[in-house]
């Protein structure tokens, strides 16, 4: 009974060899998990659906989502329009989580005519709410991300295309006299014979042939409207100054020519960041890291990436998988351009003061993609502009259509939604966050003594990885140590040496990982009861069938 009582000790019971602690505890490192928001609210519709908003609409539909689930909403207003109407940006987060998170961005509506822009961005935050905590991937994306988004960015002009029916109208409200009469704005385009439309009309001199020349062939163009200030001229004083997506740091005024003509539609302002409205979002911009980023556009479909200004470009690569990506999850012949591979060897400048240019070369954002979601395919350039008069001299054609062209129907927005739903949840999954794990933890306990932690490092975001090394940091943000760069779906294993900012305990302390760019995980180092790992348990299993082994071979030994 004693050798059997002692050949079952032996196999049981593992053996462990540590460190010798007070108490016997040794330090342990575990995450703090931040459970997700409780639901309380129902199914969330928009206030207008179905119809284009004004400002007045937007801000009441803002108000009305934070006003429900204040849980997830954040709203911030990050300056005022030339006009002073705010612009708001709303963050969507799981608020119960204070450690900063990874960030993406969707900023619309640079553009007055594109209006399109505004109610996707609307439609977008409704799905986030609608879909949290009964989608688990969106719950996972509103837990570990911030999601900002910013609907309008001109809504000055919104008021004037939706309440006054300009459609032609794209640049930002601040006054110009264009004509020199010391008035402002008022001899612009207007809907004269009030059918709906401001039409834009193209003027071709016959060259005494009999052919119709080519569409694009005119010698001027002229809009639909009235003599105003009886001068004589028609349209000569519009309302708009500045092209805002014109007005960005990077590269402002490169190529000269239009960009510094008042009157175009591209005009760039006397500087860069001389509009209210942009100004609001570089300072915003400059409080946050953004690694992808979408502005909205409409008037022709698709992805535009930043053009590069210099030699030996990175991302070549990347922004073409992305190109390949988009191609599978937007809509059949959406994107013009899904073929496109940037040639990026030449030292073009992108987009003179463009916002995707800023965002890349100014805040260090990957990928900030003007993203153009809407145009109406079915616009046959050449019939739409219907030749009304020909004669000896000259031929004249009109179009209409120049609302259908930037925005579909009413009843075209929530279908046109539903396409491109996918590419806005593209957005969120291309964000990069990190999963992070502790393999091990050895060292001193006491303040100023090393402590070796062990970390497996896994990037969520198939395509974007960290940019920057990964920090691990104190309570006072002080970088303890860093970790290598972890790249788009990578998982790594490092070591990171600290020195302790001070004494382990059983109550512990905080620190931070992560960076910028994905955000940061809380993890508390404490003194706790050391848990069974599988090796010591090995070993005993091993110690134990070897003596098993020898006593049993010592009995039929002696039994022989």
């Amino acid at each position: 009974m004693l050798l059997l009582t002692l050949i079952l000790t032996l196999t049981i019971a593992p053996v462990q060899v540590m460190a010798s602690q007070p108490e016997g505890l040794v330090p342990v490192i575990e995450k703090v998990v931040t459970p997700s928001v409780t639901r309380t609210w129902g199914p969330l519709t928009l206030l207008y659906d179905e119809q284009f908003h004004d400002p007045v609409e937007v801000d009441e539909e803002i108000e009305n989502i934070h006003s429900l689930v204040p849980e997830l909403v954040d709203l911030e207003i990050i300056g005022q329009s030339y006009q002073e109407r705010n612009l708001t940006c709303l963050r969507i987060t799981n608020e119960l989580n204070t450690v900063q998170k990874a960030k993406t961005l969707v900023v619309a509506h640079h553009h007055g005519r594109e209006q399109i822009t505004v109610e996707l961005a609307l439609r977008f935050i409704l799905h986030l709410l609608n879909n949290y905590g009964v989608d688990d991937t969106i719950t996972e994306y509103v837990d570990t991300q911030e999601i900002f988004v910013i609907p309008t960015l001109n809504p000055d002009a919104l008021e004037v295309v939706v309440n006054e029916g300009n459609h032609w109208l794209r640049k930002n409200l601040k006054p110009y006299d264009n004509d020199d009469d010391d008035s402002f704005g008022e001899d612009d385009v207007e809907d004269t014979d009030g059918d709906g439309w401001i039409s834009n009309f193209l003027v071709y001199e016959r060259d005494y042939s009999t052919e119709v020349p080519d569409i694009n062939d005119y010698d001027w163009e002229y809009w639909e409207g009235d003599d105003n200030d009886n001068d004589t001229l028609f349209n000569e004083d519009e309302v708009g100054l500045v092209d805002l997506n014109r007005n960005y740091g990077t590269f402002w005024g490169v190529g000269g020519g239009d960009l510094l003509i008042p009157e175009t539609q591209v005009y760039c302002g006397e500087e860069p960041f001389s509009e209210n409205e942009t100004r609001a979002f570089r300072d915003f911009a400059r409080n946050h890291r953004f690694a992808m980023a979408y502005s909205l556009h409409s008037g022709i479909n698709t992805t535009y990436f930043p053009t590069d200004a210099y030699e030996n470009w990175p991302e070549n690569q990347l922004y073409y998988e992305m190109t390949l990506d988009f191609a599978d999850i937007l809509p059949d012949s959406f994107n013009e351009y899904l073929d496109y591979l940037p040639s990026k060897t030449s030292q073009e400048a992108g987009t003179s003061g463009g916002w995707g240019e800023w965002m890349y070369y100014e805040r260090g954002t990957t990928v900030p993609i003007t993203f153009e979601i809407y145009h109406n395919g079915s616009v046959d350039t050449e019939e739409a502009h219907v030749i009304i008069e020909e004669n000896s001299t000259h031929i004249i054609r009109e179009w209409e259509g120049i609302y259908g062209y930037f925005n579909p129907v009413e009843e075209g927005i929530n279908p046109l939604w539903e396409d491109l739903l996918a590419s806005f949840e593209y957005l969120l999954e291309m964000t990069p966050r990190i999963n992070v794990i502790f393999t091990g933890i050895t060292g001193g306990i006491n303040a100023g003594e090393d402590m070796t932690l062990s970390v497996r490092t896994e990037c969520l975001s198939p395509r974007l990885g960290s940019k920057e090394s990964i920090s691990i940091l104190d309570s006072a943000d002080n970088v303890l140590a860093t970790t290598i760069a972890v790249g788009g779906d990578q998982t790594l294993t490092d070591q990171a040496d600290i020195i302790l900012p001070e004494d382990v305990t059983n109550s512990g302390f905080s620190i931070l990982i992560g960076n910028n760019y994905t955000g940061f995980t809380e993890f508390v180092i404490s003194l706790g009861t050391p848990e069974p790992t599988l090796g010591p348990l090995l070993i005993g299993v091993a110690v134990g069938v070897a003596v098993v082994a020898i006593v049993l071979v010592v009995y039929f030994v002696k039994i022989r």
